[in-house]
């Protein structure tokens, strides 16, 4: 079978080989270039290209592993690259294991630089093995993830735009993590965040990160095979894969239907007095949400909030909050009461889905902070969150964002956390703070010190730094978060990121003693 790479990358043919374990050869030709990448029971075996760059006798010439003059002696005219490192090894100019190392670094730049490729004609055949003792085997999934790094956002958006396509962890995904993979401290975070089969949607929903960050982050870690995903477009016959991923997508939506028709079972096995206890709770929430000072307080977003995310908060709370969910146990003037505060949110979307309309609704409210007609506008959403704290009383600058029972539910079990903290119960903070992050995943105090117990455990460091950095990112002017990166930094012997913290702190702060303290041992230590 054959196609182009525009239909199909290369990552996701490469993927899709893997995931069928499928052994045989993957050709590729671009006008005179030629290269291959052979398989075996799914294990990328070895990568080639005919390009002199990645000639084995190209490989050791410009890393100087071997004697140039020596390397001349040995090799001949028309030896293939298994010639080549027989005749250096029996000639003991490298040792098996010397030569397998760099066997495995020119089938990693070789298949590196396929990857680059968008463009070329594509075949597979399952018949071919590859001959002869080669198997330098290329760290394939590091490769892969890092090439879908590197995806435009139309090709992500394209691969990934259904919401309700399901992704869930594989069964190896911690080994695979330990053995061979390093990932970016966003994918670490967005993979921490799916413990089992879950939509997308809510995968975006939970991360608390931008969407396009978070699909390229899921995109990623699926190529690699730490995820499964639901909904691949395949490029191989189904005769061929022997329906390997239609099994595993059908298995992960099947498991996605099953806890949702556990989760309805369970609602209907509850009393009618619990349901109308639960449904009243909701209608608290929308009172609490609809009676936001501005539109952007109604939907829960930021000032700078992006088109798509005021879209995705109005559906959110549609789901939650729509008066048609409450008619079977409100009375007349209650439903009243709900269809007027849900039309608070929907006036919300209205305005702030549209460009116009909320340019204007934007200048009313600056106009109404300046006093004047002559609006300032500040430079960053964490100004203008100052600026509007400074019309308020005291105290009441927070008080619209965290009334409803979601955010006083993740204070409360961050406050808990704090005293779990003081009492050196690290494994009691640790799940209270990841509880309120979990809850308010936009909440940078949650996020820092769930990092912050993360990071005394050997084994969750690397997700401390991740719960950090996006800590930082909500709040990158808070010194605290800083040190607390650059602690976990010193514990795992980063000293140069360490430093880079603390000088970020002392940057935002001068007087920060712990960061002032840290530096100059860190430095002492020199």
């Amino acid at each position: 079978m054959h196609g182009q790479l525009k239909d199909h990358p290369l990552a996701e043919l490469i993927h899709e080989i893997s995931d069928a374990r499928l052994s045989g050869a993957l050709r590729l030709a671009r006008e005179s270039v030629k290269a291959v990448v052979y398989f075996g029971e799914g294990q990328t075996l070895a990568a080639f290209m005919n390009l002199r760059a990645h000639r084995l006798v190209e490989i050791l010439r410009r890393t100087g592993a071997v004697d140039a003059e020596r390397l001349d002696a040995v090799v001949r005219e028309g030896m293939n690259d298994e010639q080549v490192g027989a005749a250096i090894v029996r000639a003991g100019l490298l040792s098996a294991s010397e030569l397998w190392r760099l066997q495995t670094r020119q089938s990693s730049e070789t298949l590196r630089e396929m990857l680059r490729w968008t463009e070329c004609e594509w075949s597979f055949d399952a018949r071919v093995r590859l001959a002869g003792e080669y198997r330098a085997q290329p760290n394939a999934p590091q490769l892969l993830i890092e090439c879908g790094r590197n995806f435009s956002h139309e090709i992500i958006s394209r691969r990934m735009g259904d919401e309700d396509e399901t992704v869930a962890p594989t069964a190896r995904a911690t080994e695979k993590i330990e053995a061979d993979i390093q990932l970016m401290p966003n994918e670490a975070f967005v993979l921490s965040r799916i413990s089992g089969p879950t939509r997308m949607g809510e995968v975006v929903a939970v991360s608390g990160l931008p969407a396009e960050l978070t699909l390229r982050a899921v995109y990623a870690l699926a190529l690699g095979g730490l995820l499964e995903r639901g909904r691949w477009l395949c490029a191989l016959p189904t005769e061929l894969t022997g329906g390997t991923r239609a099994r595993a997508a059908a298995a992960t939506e099947d498991a996605v239907r099953d806890a949702d028709t556990q989760q309805d079972a369970q609602a209907q096995q509850k009393p009618i007095e619990a349901r109308e206890a639960n449904s009243l709770s909701v209608v608290e929430e929308l009172f609490a949400r609809a009676g936001g000072a501005t539109h952007y307080e109604v939907l829960g977003v930021r000032r700078t909030v992006s088109l798509d995310e005021v879209k995705r908060a109005y559906y959110s709370h549609a789901k939650r909050f729509h008066p048609d969910l409450f008619r079977r146990d409100a009375d007349p003037e209650l439903q009243q009461r709900i269809d007027a505060a849900f039309a608070k949110i929907a006036q919300a979307y209205e305005v702030l889905k549209d460009t116009s309309l909320r340019a204007a609704y934007d200048l009313k409210l600056m106009k109404r902070k300046s006093g004047g007609p002559t609006p300032r506008v500040a430079e960053s959403d964490a100004q203008a969150v100052q600026d509007e704290a400074r019309t308020r009383p005291t105290g009441e600058a927070n008080d619209a964002r965290r009334e409803s029972p979601l955010h006083s539910d993740a204070e409360r079990k961050f406050r808990q956390g704090m005293s779990a903290l003081e009492q050196n119960d690290l494994t009691r903070a640790r799940t209270l703070f990841k509880e309120a992050a979990l809850l308010v995943p936009k909440e940078a105090r949650y996020r820092a010190y769930f990092g912050r117990t993360l990071a005394h455990d050997k084994a969750t460091r690397r997700q401390a730094e991740s719960e950090l950095l996006a800590a930082i990112a909500l709040d990158a002017e808070n010194a605290s978060y800083h040190v607390m990166l650059a602690e976990l930094y010193l514990e795992i012997a980063l000293r140069r990121k360490a430093e880079e913290e603390l000088q970020r702190a002392l940057a935002l702060e001068p007087g920060n003693a712990p960061a002032r303290r840290l530096l100059e041992q860190l430095r002492g230590a020199r």
